[in-house]
């Protein structure tokens, strides 16, 4: 209830604060999914989360977890822990059982914060969770929240904020498991790309 009620205020301040902007929604599906997206502030995960209609269980830095505080709040919120360096098993089990039960999962596979969206280096456990759990992956490029939290700023400017959906990625049938995971991280890089260029397109055009 609570998380209900915390998850419709956001939305409401993004929507009326940041003027956003939903793109491509109506192609995430129902069921077991895993939401990938390209990571530029700290607000991206709240963000995401408030806007999508959907509850989203991000992987969250395990430091985070450290304060008591921060660590209630984000379990409120559906978030569990990874080890960014070497993900654990248990982080694994904890994704691939949200998947089994049908929830969405969400990661930001650069493995940390990335001002360039260049996707030069994409860790590669949403491949990973994809293939072993038979579920698709939807990429998502969120644009603004870069200039409204900027790194080492504290007050949250009323930039524009867009975010764009794009269209679902199945994994793949043939090949092993390895060449099953890089298939769908290459994948993934490449709807990442498309969808900011996207983004390049409407301003420049």
């Amino acid at each position: 209830m609570i998380k209900r009620v915390l998850k419709q205020l956001l939305r409401g301040f993004v929507r009326l604060y940041h003027r956003s902007r939903m793109e491509g929604l109506d192609r995430m599906p129902d069921g077991s999914l895993i939401i990938v997206g390209n990571h530029v502030s700290y607000l991206d995960s709240f963000y995401l989360g408030a806007l999508c209609p959907r509850d989203i269980h991000f992987m969250a830095r395990a430091e985070s977890f450290v304060n008591p505080l921060s660590r209630r709040f984000l379990r409120m919120a559906g978030a569990f822990p990874v080890n960014r360096a070497k993900p654990e098993i248990h982080t694994m089990r904890t994704a691939l059982r949200l998947l089994s039960e049908g929830k969405v999962v969400g990661i930001f596979p650069e493995g940390g914060i990335r001002g360039d969206n260049t996707f030069e280096e994409l860790k590669q456990g949403a491949a990973f969770l994809a293939v072993r759990a038979q579920c698709p992956v939807i990429p998502v490029f969120i644009d603004g929240t870069e200039r409204a939290l900027p790194p080492g700023k504290w007050w949250i400017r009323p930039a524009k904020v867009t975010i764009r959906f794009g269209t679902p990625i199945h994994p793949p049938k043939s090949g092993n498991v390895k060449e099953r995971q890089e298939q769908m991280t290459q994948a993934i890089r490449h709807s990442l790309i498309t969808l900011k260029s996207a983004g390049n397109e409407v301003l420049t055009g």
